[in-house]
């Protein structure tokens, strides 16, 4: 490498970390429309005020800056590798997520344009075709089967970082790590350009996690999610030798562990109860953490250590040129076993039936109580009155044998199961039904459907749920608690959602 104790990338970093900061100050005191910013939902977004969700503007001048340092001729054996192309695909796809961001975009136009810019990367270079053997010597061409390839990754890698924006530095953290294992990669490889691009980004993020550790007072939004994905993605083929493209793809799919572990239980668990598969829930890893009592800081600190680890093991993967990679499944295998059995997850094989058991037994019943639930938040905006709406949800719910409990939990009949859904911190929902067989939790799993409907009620009327439908309200944490026993001891179930 020609560097000079690593001058460059110290100046490249300061000026990504005070141009982003200054961009997002700028934002937030001059910011003058409605459109981009962010209110509180009650089940996903639970911030009580606006937040502005167009960080991704920083992130997206952070990006121009760190490819012009990475293009310069002055610090790169080839300034083409870190192009006019890079930077334009880059900017189409900030551009996608800033539009979806202020105005919404259908997910089939959105993925159109991502297979579009991943067919651009293939067609610019950036593509994966020839691999080395990870095990031994030898190559592997991808021939035709390149492009897919191509495609997929440039797809799959922005929407893994957006999907795992949900919470407050949460995405930030996770592009941070890949990031900084993407820059030592380049140190090691002598990959410059590589190394540049990726201490800018490290730049700009650090100072956008300023801003978005909780409680976030600016979101990176779809636009600068699409941005550091795309980045990661592209970054990662940028390497002299093709061959040894595989060490730095299986680097970042390692370090990516988390939320492809997450999505891929969100997509199974949605599919086989008949869900939408891209229908939010609050049921990703990290909102389990919160219903275990962590703190929005402490868990993530929590997710940075898991994220510190697995950037360790994916550059022992490069550095080992493969031979470790056995070691790192086998300690990635054993962590994602205790970390299921922490999280009250199934986490062995006969676990695994019985849940799938379950989730496929409540396939029908998940599907109608989905269905209403969905008429009930299109009455949101038709209904004359709150209570007009809370008559159409209370037979809606009857429909399904769901009864609220008034008037204390002892008055249930024993042949009937009382459940109490924890909504928030403060609300509890007690309801009674049919007792299942086998102590599944398919009635909490139908319950769970109104959630939004619930909340979206609460946030249109700005009221008190209706304590005659079981709901109960209370800032008192050691009321909760004993009322939470009182359902426990009854023979019912408590759940957090």
């Amino acid at each position: 490498m020609q560097n000079e104790g690593f001058f460059e990338e110290g100046v490249v970093f300061g000026v990504t970390l005070a141009l982003s900061i200054i961009v997002i100050l700028l934002l937030r005191r001059f910011w003058p429309w409605s459109r981009g910013l962010d209110r509180g939902d009650g089940l996903r977004k639970l911030q009580s005020e606006p937040v502005l969700r167009v960080g991704g503007i920083a992130i997206f001048a952070v990006f121009a800056v760190s490819c012009v340092a990475a293009g310069s001729p002055d610090i790169a054996q080839d300034p083409l590798r870190i192009s006019w192309p890079f930077f334009l695909l880059g900017a189409t796809m900030f551009l996608l997520g800033l539009l979806d961001d202020l105005f919404g975009l259908p997910a089939v136009v959105r993925l159109l344009v991502q297979i579009v810019v991943g067919i651009g990367a293939y067609l610019c270079d950036m593509r994966i075709d020839l691999l080395t053997n990870p095990f031994g010597a030898g190559e592997i061409e991808t021939g035709g089967f390149g492009l897919i390839l191509t495609v997929i990754w440039f797809v799959s890698i922005p929407n893994l970082i957006n999907l795992v924006d949900g919470m407050d530095g949460l995405a930030g953290g996770i592009a941070l790590f890949l990031c900084i294992t993407l820059a030592t990669l380049g140190a090691f490889a002598g990959h410059e350009e590589m190394l540049l691009l990726n201490v800018g980004l490290v730049g700009g993020i650090v100072g956008f996690l300023v801003f978005n550790l909780p409680p976030a007072r600016i979101y990176m939004g779809d636009g600068g999610a699409y941005l550091l994905g795309f980045a990661i993605a592209g970054s990662s083929m940028q390497t002299s030798n093709k061959g040894s493209i595989l060490g730095a793809l299986l680097v970042v799919i390692i370090v990516l562990g988390f939320p492809i572990l997450d999505t891929a239980l969100a997509m199974v668990r949605r599919v086989l109860t008949g869900l939408p598969l891209m229908r939010p829930d609050a049921l990703h890893l990290h909102h389990r953490l919160m219903t275990l009592g962590f703190s929005k800081r402490n868990i993530l600190f929590v997710l940075y250590g898991i994220f510190a680890g697995l950037s360790l093991l994916g550059l022992s993967v490069f550095l080992s040129a493969g031979y470790s990679l056995p070691i790192v499944g086998m300690v990635a295998t054993l962590a994602v076993i205790q970390a299921l059995r922490f999280l009250g997850l199934p986490h062995n094989l006969k676990q695994v039936r019985k849940v799938f058991g379950d989730l496929i037994e409540a396939r029908k019943d998940v599907r109608y109580a989905y269905a209403m639930s969905l008429v009930l938040e299109h009455d949101l905006e038709r209904v004359a009155s709150a209570a007009e709406f809370w008559r159409n949800f209370r037979r809606f719910i009857e429909r399904l044998d769901l009864v609220p409990v008034v008037g204390g939990v002892e008055n249930v009949d024993e042949s009937r199961q009382v459940i109490a859904l924890r909504l928030d911190p403060q609300t509890l929902w007690i309801i009674h039904c049919p007792r299942p067989a086998d102590n599944s939790r398919r009635w909490e799993r139908v319950a769970r459907c109104f959630f939004s409907a619930i909340m979206g009620a609460r946030g249109a009327w700005k009221a008190r749920l209706p304590a005659d439908l079981g709901f109960v309200e209370s800032t008192s944490e050691s009321d909760m608690q004993d009322l939470e026993m009182r359902v426990i001891n009854s023979g019912g179930e408590e759940f957090v959602i």
